[in-house]
């Protein structure tokens, strides 16, 4: 096995061994549940909401909001009292408590379901007990439908950490407002599962629900029977109909929004940008908390639970790199070119993600998205580079093996057409050239120098005949002994005329090269060599022929033996090159020939073959053809004329 074939299979390999790597380092990083991969997971989970877009929202809860435009009220009331004496208790921030009341006496008469109060109501009003009376009172009217906020306070100090519950001073049904942020700063966490972690980080022994699941009990839900993990979001902000709170405490404008709230829940909260309130979500880098709160609310009424699809995550780390792994290394195996590899695992990408895309939107669950997707990236490019690699090692491989027979320029051709090249190795029929040479009387020079001389004498000699076929687009086919066969015209063609004209090219190159070659012989005292020539043009057949075991690239065909006896032939009549009539027509007008006549070939008794001795190409001189007559006329005679060479 060459190091180039050994090398292929290894950088093969390695594109594996690299996939089953990318599919372990997302198990990992699954199972280790890092923040930079909650991070990265959920970016990719915030992706495929805003792939999804907005959902229709349970349409009985309205948000009255204390906005900018409620807050500066009392800056209208300050100027002119007597003119807006129902915004006395919007005066000064924070309101009295008895906006709060007014606002739930009015919301309570219009019909409203429950109320929910997202301010924390945890200190006497600085107003007075009178203020906080008027607070109790509609409280204790409205016993359980009313909902007030109750916070988890940890604080940090020089002397340790601070915790405390922070519960409204009023008799009633409270919630907790705590809300958790995942490793990349997005609150996408159901509040009960931030408010289970507070509690377990910090010993907290209360029972307390979150506000969200205040308000359903408030307005008289039943509690869904599963917890979820993460908060399904509805849509962005905006999503709930909001309404400005100064609105209910308007006695002329309250009339015309009163018949909006009828079996409504109402949640009241701080919706300023003053207030600071603002969260990052999946669906909305600027959602106000109370609408957050609404959003948690909204999905425990539908029963809207989204979890992962594998509760525990090492499990769902390990079988989402089981499946991710196997779907690469799939593709790995079956594809091996570089686009289908490209589209295969952009398809994969592209399944992965409209499977995690349905299961979130139809389902409510979630699975690995980002690293699967990176992952299945990673193996891709991978695959990709190391099969470029390898596809540039086999194209070197194969370079080298023809390089063997063609020359370097025919061996590109042939890479660059690689269809054509396949075609021809399951055998093809196609006019060309053939070309067969010999040395004359071998044998005895063989016999009179022994092995080793001989064996060097014939590699100088098959170099230098060698290059000159190969110059002139020349197929080596084969070597036999000291003959040489060679095609011209195949595997690849420049034309019928050209292809000839390119054999007996090289038979004069040859020529010319054997005749230097005989002066450094004589100069070494080794015995001089001459040769025949034969070329023969017509259709033959090539392609891969042997056994299972051994092939081997060549020709056959009638044009094949024609130019193996008319070779045999240049001894006969005495001269160095021989071409058909065939060949001769086709390069009449470019060559310089004799008419040899027309012999009777072995094989061929039933026609006689005409044959033409070349002599140079036109307009080249002649000097080298009458020098090699003479030299081989004299050589040829120390040998018998019908003897084997």
């Amino acid at each position: 096995m060459s190091a180039v074939l050994r090398s292929y299979r290894r950088i093969f390999q390695l594109g594996h061994g690299l996939m089953v790597s990318w599919a372990v380092f997302g198990a990992i990083a699954l199972v280790s549940q890092h923040p930079w991969i909650v991070l990265i997971e959920g970016q990719a989970q915030s992706f495929l909401l805003g792939l999804r877009g907005p959902v229709p929202a349970p349409d009985n809860i309205i948000i009255l909001a204390i906005d900018e435009y409620s807050l500066t009220q009392g800056d209208l009331y300050r100027a002119e009292p007597e003119r807006y004496p129902f915004l006395a208790p919007l005066a000064i921030w924070p309101w009295q408590r008895q906006a709060y009341a007014q606002a739930i006496e009015q919301l309570m008469a219009a019909g409203a379901k429950a109320v929910a109060i997202d301010v924390l109501l945890v200190d006497p009003s600085g107003y007075g007990p009178a203020d906080d009376a008027a607070l109790a009172t509609t409280l204790a009217r409205w016993g359980d439908r009313i909902a007030l906020a109750a916070a988890y306070d940890v604080s940090s100090s020089d002397f340790g950490l601070f915790t405390s519950l922070l519960e409204p001073i009023y008799s009633g049904r409270a919630g907790l407002i705590n809300l958790e942020a995942d490793a990349d700063g997005k609150y996408r966490a159901f509040p009960d599962r931030g408010i289970e972690n507070l509690r377990q980080t910090h010993g907290f022994t209360d029972q307390l629900p979150s506000l969200a699941g205040a308000t359903l009990a408030a307005a008289g839900y039943p509690s869904p029977s599963q917890p979820s993990q993460q908060l399904f979001f509805y849509g962005p902000a905006g999503t709930f109909p909001t309404l400005s709170f100064v609105q209910v405490l308007d006695p002329d404008n309250w009339p015309l929004y009163a018949d909006q709230f009828k079996d409504k829940i109402v949640l009241i909260g701080p919706m300023a940008d003053s207030f600071q309130d603002r969260k990052r979500t999946p669906t909305d880098n600027a959602m106000p908390g109370v609408e957050i709160h609404a959003h948690a609310l909204a999905a425990l009424m539908e029963g809207r639970s989204v979890s992962a699809a594998v509760s525990n995550p090492v499990a769902q780390g390990l079988l989402a790199a089981v499946v991710f792994g196997t779907v690469g290394l799939g593709l790995g195996y079956r594809l091996t070119q570089p686009v289908p590899r490209l589209l295969g695992f952009m398809g994969a990408i592209a399944t992965w993600g409209a499977i995690a895309y349905l299961l979130m939107v139809h389902r409510d669950r979630l699975i690995p998205v980002a690293i699967p997707v990176a992952c299945l990236g990673m193996g891709g490019v991978t695959y990709i580079a190391t099969g470029a690699v390898s596809n540039r090692l086999e194209e070197q491989r194969l370079r080298r093996t023809l390089e063997r027979y063609v020359a370097p320029l025919v061996a590109q051709e042939i890479l660059n057409q690689p269809d054509d090249f396949t075609s021809l190795t399951v055998g093809q029929k196609m006019p060309a050239a053939v070309l067969f040479s010999d040395i004359r009387g071998f044998s005895r020079i063989s016999y009179e120098l022994g092995a080793i001389e001989t064996v060097s004498l014939l590699n100088t000699y098959l170099d230098v005949m060698v290059d000159a076929i190969l110059a002139y687009r020349g197929t080596i086919d084969k070597f036999i002994g000291d003959a040489v066969m060679a095609e011209f015209g195949a595997p690849t063609s420049q034309g019928p005329q050209q292809d000839a004209l390119n054999a007996v090219s090289a038979a004069l190159a040859m020529r010319q090269a054997l005749a230097t070659l005989r002066l450094s012989l004589q100069a070494q005292a080794l015995p001089p060599l001459y040769n025949g020539i034969g070329i023969s043009y017509g259709e033959l057949v090539v392609g891969n022929v042997g056994s299972v075991q051994r092939l081997e690239y060549t020709a056959i065909g009638d044009t094949v033996n024609v130019a193996s006896r008319i070779e045999g032939l240049t001894k006969l009549i005495g001269t160095d090159i021989l071409i058909t009539q065939a060949c001769y027509d086709l390069l009449k007008d470019h060559i310089v020939a004799v008419d040899q006549g027309t012999h009777v070939l072995a094989g061929r008794e039933h026609e006689a073959v005409q044959v033409y001795g070349v002599i140079s190409l036109k307009g080249e001189s002649d000097d080298l053809y009458h020098q090699v007559q003479a030299d081989l006329g004299r050589h040829l005679d120390q040998f018998p004329r019908t003897s084997k060479s």
